[in-house]
């Protein structure tokens, strides 16, 4: 069953990755609303809600399966350290260029790409998808709230993982692994953003809260 999964993401490796990593976002999903459920006013937990983990899948298959395709494997290994002047690189041995590139391409990664990409990313299109009548107000108050916070956490988790993963994981396989290493992170994430006090504010208070807009997916 691996050879045959790992001849598929070579062969078509954007849908491969497309369809595990909506499955993996939404089993995510489904670990945060198990574990880490948000109680209702009255103090009693909500039913399970499937439209909230079909909107992860949704955000994982078809938004940032695709993405992180395009970053992990076609342009990330591309990436060569600037800082390295060509002559060094005629006299180093491949090793020591190897170490430079792959500093270069972690600093780029988890410096800038989270921040930039990553993280409004998923705020953004997780709130469309709620059908909100102000979805970008929404997710720029998520944002506000918790940009940083999740940014921090994210670097507590994700450069020792892309140390190795950028290192000896084989560049076909390095979203696959990301996603496997990202179900934990997944679940935070889907906990942070379905917090119901992630989003309360004065600007935002006459907006229904997209855990109560759940059922508008559909």
């Amino acid at each position: 069953m691996f050879h045959k999964y790992n001849n598929l993401l070579k062969r078509y490796p954007y849908r491969t990755n497309m369809a595990t990593t909506g499955i993996l976002f939404g089993f995510g999903d489904g670990l945060a609303q198990h574990f880490f459920p948000h109680q209702n006013e009255d103090g009693t937990v909500p039913a399970y809600d499937y439209h909230r983990t079909l909107r992860c899948w949704c955000y994982g298959t078809f938004f940032f399966g695709p993405a992180s395709v395009f970053w992990y494997i076609k342009t990330l290994p591309r990436m060569v350290n600037p800082f390295v002047p060509a002559a060094s690189r005629s006299t180093w041995s491949s090793r020591k260029i190897n170490f430079f590139d792959i500093s270069y391409r972690l600093v780029v990664d988890q410096l800038f790409v989270p921040g930039l990409v990553w993280i409004p990313m998923y705020n953004v299109v997780l709130t469309v998808l709620t059908l909100q009548e102000h979805p970008l107000e929404v997710a720029y108050e998520k944002l506000q709230r918790n940009w940083w916070n999740v940014l921090t956490t994210c670097w507590t988790v994700w450069p020792a993982f892309q140390v190795v993963n950028l290192t000896f994981v084989p560049v076909h396989l390095r979203t696959v692994a990301a996603n496997f290493c990202s179900i934990g992170w997944n679940c935070f994430l889907s906990s942070v953003h379905n917090s119901k006090t992630h989003f309360k504010s004065k600007i935002l208070e006459e907006i229904q809260e997209l855990d109560d807009s759940a059922t508008n997916f559909s």
